[in-house]
C-alpha cells in the first residue's frame, strides 16, 4: 500500500518513515511538512493512506481531513495527533477519519492501524477508546459546550481577531462580540481570552 505523511515537524516524519521501512507491504510515497503539499502530491500519484497530523500551520489537520475526504473519497486517513481529548477524535471520525493515533504509539500500533485503514476499518488508539466510550454511554456532552455562534465567535478569537474583526466577520456589533465572550467565559470557566482559547482547544470546541 502507498503511504503519506504529513506532519510539520520533520523529526516526527523521520520517525514515522524508521517505523514503515522494512515493512514489504508499504511504499511511503512522500512525506511533506504542510496541507498545501499533501494535496500536491494526492493530487498527481497514487496514495492509499495518509498519515495527517491534526495540528498544523496555515490549515489544520481537521480541515485539511474535510477537504480531502470531499475531494478523494477513496483515501483513508489516519489521523495523528498528540492531544488525546474525546472531542478530536469525536469530531475527526465524524469527518471521515479512518482513525486516530497518538504520537507516542508504538511501531506495532502504527502498523495495525495502517493496515486496518487500508481494509476499510476504523482504528483508534486504544488510550482513547474508554472515554470516548463513556461519553456515547451516558450521553454527556464535553465539558464547555459552546452554542455554534459562540463557537464561531472563540474560532476567531484563537485566529488572532479582535472584537472589531469578529464583529465584521459575523456581520454582528462589537456590544453583541462581548456579550457572546461573557456567555463563552461563563461556560468554560475563564476569565480571560486567552485562557477560553486554551481549554477551547483542549476540549476540541476549536482548532
Amino acid at each position: 500500500m502507498k503511504v503519506l505523511i504529513v506532519d510539520d515537524h520533520k523529526v516526527v516524519r523521520d520517525g514515522v518513515r524508521y517505523m514503515l521501512a522494512d515493512e514489504p507491504d508499504i511504499e511511503i510515497v512522500a512525506d511533506v511538512e504542510s496541507a498545501a503539499a499533501m494535496f500536491d502530491v494526492v493530487e498527481r500519484e497514487p496514495v492509499d493512506v495518509i498519515l495527517l497530523d491534526i495540528r498544523m500551520p496555515e490549515m489544520t489537520g481537521l480541515a485539511a481531513l474535510e477537504r480531502l475526504i470531499a475531494e478523494f473519497p477513496q483515501l483513508k486517513v489516519l489521523m495523528m495527533s498528540m492531544y488525546d481529548q474525546s472531542g478530536y477524535v469525536r469530531r475527526a471520525i465524524e469527518l471521515g477519519a479512518a482513525g486516530y493515533l497518538l504520537k507516542s504509539a508504538g511501531r506495532d500500533e502504527v502498523l495495525v492501524a495502517i493496515r486496518a485503514a487500508a481494509e476499510g476499518k476504523t482504528y483508534i488508539d486504544g488510550e482513547l477508546m474508554e472515554p470516548l466510550i463513556a461519553e456515547m454511554r451516558t450521553g454527556s456532552k464535553p465539558v464547555g459546550k459552546l452554542s455554534p455562534r459562540e463557537q464561531q465567535v472563540l474560532q476567531l478569537i484563537a485566529n488572532g481577531s479582535e472584537n472589531k474583526q469578529v464583529a465584521r466577520e459575523l456581520g454582528i456589533s462589537e456590544a453583541t462580540v462581548k456579550t457572546y465572550l461573557r456567555g463563552i467565559f461563563e461556560r468554560l470557566d475563564v476569565s480571560s481570552r486567552a485562557e477560553a482559547v486554551a481549554v477551547g482547544l483542549r476540549i476540541g470546541t476549536i482548532e
